[in-house]
C-alpha cells in the first residue's frame, strides 16, 4: 500500500557516519562530533554521538555510529552529505612520523630507519594524517632515527652519516 502522507521532524536528525573500524576505539557515546554542510560553506554543526553499531560492516570495514543533530531553525534538509570531523582518539601510545619518511613499493610500505649506521626498512602500516605527519603502527621505538625523505634506491644495509 502506497502512503498518502509522510511526517518528517525537521528540528531533530540522524545522522550516520560510517566509521573506519579503526577509529571506533575510545570514541564513546555523548563525545561531541563536528561537521560542515555543502549548503553552509565555512559554518560548523555539532552534535552528539548518541548510538554505536558495535558491528563492523563486512564489506566497507566500517562501524556505523549515529549523531543526533539538533535542528531548531529546520536548516539542514534530510539526506545531505555531510564532512564529519571524526575525534580520533587513541587509547594507547602511538608515533607519528614525517609524511615524507613513509615509502612505498609494489611490495610494501615502510620507513628507512638508520642502525647502526646503516640503512634498515622498517615494515609499517599507517594510521592517521595531521599536517606533515602520519601516525605509524611498526617496529619503531621513541628515539629511533628515520630518514626524512625515505626511499627505495637506498637499500638495506647502505651504510649512512646522520646528519
Amino acid at each position: 500500500m502506497t502512503p498518502i502522507v509522510r511526517i518528517e521532524t525537521l528540528r531533530r536528525h540522524r545522522l550516520v557516519v560510517p566509521v573506519p573500524e579503526n577509529d571506533v576505539a575510545g570514541v564513546p557515546e555523548g563525545t561531541q562530533v563536528d561537521f560542515t554542510v555543502p549548503a553552509f560553506p565555512g559554518r560548523l554543526f555539532h552534535a552528539p554521538i548518541a548510538r554505536i553499531a558495535h558491528e563492523v560492516d563486512i564489506k566497507t570495514r566500517t562501524m556505523s555510529v549515529e549523531l543526533d543533530v539538533a535542528d531548531p531553525h529546520a536548516e539542514l534538509v534530510p539526506g545531505t552529505f555531510c564532512e564529519v570531523e571524526w575525534p580520533v582518539r587513541r587509547t594507547y601510545p602511538t608515533l607519528f612520523v614525517p609524511v615524507s619518511a613513509v615509502t612505498s613499493n609494489l611490495e610494501r610500505t615502510f620507513i628507512v630507519r638508520i642502525h647502526n649506521r646503516r640503512a634498515e626498512w622498517v615494515d609499517v602500516k599507517t594510521g592517521v594524517t595531521t599536517g606533515n605527519w602520519i601516525e605509524e603502527f611498526g617496529d619503531l621505538d621513541e628515539g629511533d632515527e628515520v630518514l626524512t625523505r625515505g626511499t627505495e634506491q637506498l637499500r638495506p644495509g647502505t651504510e649512512l652519516s646522520p646528519k
